[in-house]
């Protein structure tokens, strides 16, 4: 009986140890701290050259307008694009053509506070702007070397290849039109300058290999196995010379003539036939002057419209048999300058021609190049280009089109002082 009374007191004692108010530890629960966020998001659409945003909210709701900022470069300066109300939270926007964007959204509190979106990045890889005024470009369709010539008097070396720029110099001149050719198993590019010179660089590179002074400001020059041509942009010295490219002296020129030389084209066979469109003058002329092979004048004969039709100097090529073809319309001359047709191009705008064994090759400013039968003239083909093409070159199974980023002013005649601010390369299969 003892023995039961002790446990029953044990028991008592220890419950009333747990039962004791001051071991009682309260446990007390703080809410967790939201903080305030805006979580945007983006999608871009590369054919509509837009991006769609859109972005939540955390935290404190209460904004009074969204501002919508983008940068063009990582963490550059930004733009505001717009400012829109508390209620809205997507926008689409029209992206300039460029390789980078950023764009955040910035909330705006009662009392003036921002609030800062996370930055969604947009980049476009396939764009490679070269930041030249090209007014002028030749092709070598045996390397892929593309030579653009700015009208700063720069000139970069494009490698259609690999896709990038493995040479630019600056040559502190006004340049004019340009020729590439081979000299001694070398190609070479020879780039005339209104002082009178032609610059003659290694087409590898762009090392100055050497000059030739035609004593005349020069608007062009055209090379032929060992021969230079130069053509004056001046009125009062309307002349065509020759000059050795072994000796890099003059060996002939045509005569004086008036206001009848220009951008020039040439057209080989039992002689060398140098076409030239006459620049800012009216009416504008269509001429040909003839040089024997060795580099020495024939003769000279005008044509017989005097602008009746079409003539654009800057858009401008002869065909493998001799024809000429010129201007936004793509207006075709017989080798002696008789008027055949236009291009069948509708209103569409044309700014430059090339040509491979079955096809002219036209550059469109709507965004496209255009293939017409080189006999017939027919439209075969039409592909879709980026931005706008300004030069358009066959290589191969594929065309490059040096692309202008923004439209241009082309016009039937001349298109004087309009070249595009800055350019990328774009290449497609035929």
């Amino acid at each position: 009986m003892k023995k039961i009374f002790l446990i029953l007191s044990a028991c008592l004692v220890i419950y009333s140890c747990g039962s004791s108010n001051d071991d009682i530890t309260e446990v007390v629960v703080t809410p967790p701290v939201i903080e305030n966020k805006i979580n945007l998001t983006s999608s871009y659409n590369d054919s509509a050259e837009t991006v769609s945003l859109s972005w939540t909210l955390a935290g404190d709701n209460t904004y009074m307008q969204y501002k919508i900022v983008r940068s063009d470069s990582q963490n550059g300066p930004q733009t505001e694009l717009l400012t829109v109300g508390p209620t809205q939270f997507s926008y689409t926007s029209i992206v300039p053509f460029n390789a980078y964007f950023e764009y955040q959204i910035i909330g705006i509190k009662t009392n003036g506070e921002q609030v800062k979106s996370n930055i969604v990045k947009v980049e476009r890889p396939d764009i490679k702007l070269l930041n030249l005024k090209t007014f002028d470009a030749q092709f070598d369709k045996n390397t892929g070397k593309l030579y653009l010539l700015d009208t700063d008097g720069k000139i970069a070396l494009y490698d259609v290849n690999s896709g990038t720029v493995t040479h630019q110099i600056s040559t502190n001149a006004t340049l004019g039109y340009s020729d590439i050719g081979t000299y001694n198993g070398s190609v070479e590019l020879y780039v005339p300058r209104n002082d009178g010179w032609v610059d003659i660089y290694d087409g590898n590179d762009l090392t100055l290999k050497a000059q030739v002074n035609f004593g005349m400001p020069l608007i062009s020059t055209v090379y032929h196995n060992g021969i230079l041509y130069g053509s004056s942009s001046n009125s009062n010295n309307s002349v065509i010379k020759s000059a050795s490219r072994t000796t890099n002296t003059i060996i002939s020129q045509s005569p004086q003539l008036y206001y009848n030389t220009g951008r020039m084209k040439k057209s080989v066979g039992t002689s060398v036939k140098l076409y030239t469109i006459t620049q800012n003058i009216t009416p504008i002329d269509l001429d040909l002057y003839n040089f024997d092979l060795n580099g020495n004048y024939i003769n000279h004969q005008d044509d017989i419209y005097h602008g009746d039709y079409p003539l654009n100097y800057r858009i401008f090529e002869t065909f493998p048999d001799g024809r000429v073809i010129t201007s936004s319309s793509g207006s075709v001359y017989n080798s002696q300058m008789i008027y055949q047709n236009n291009l069948p191009s509708g209103n569409s705008k044309l700014t430059s021609f090339d040509f491979d064994s079955n096809s002219i090759i036209a550059g469109n400013m709507s965004k496209a190049i255009e293939f017409y039968n080189i006999n017939t003239y027919t439209k075969t083909q039409t592909i879709n280009t980026k931005k706008f093409p300004y030069k358009v070159f066959s290589y191969n199974n594929k065309v490059v089109c040096v692309s202008s980023t923004t439209q241009l002013n082309v016009q039937s005649y001349d298109y004087s002082n309009v070249v595009p601010e800055n350019v990328m390369i774009e290449v497609f299969n035929k």
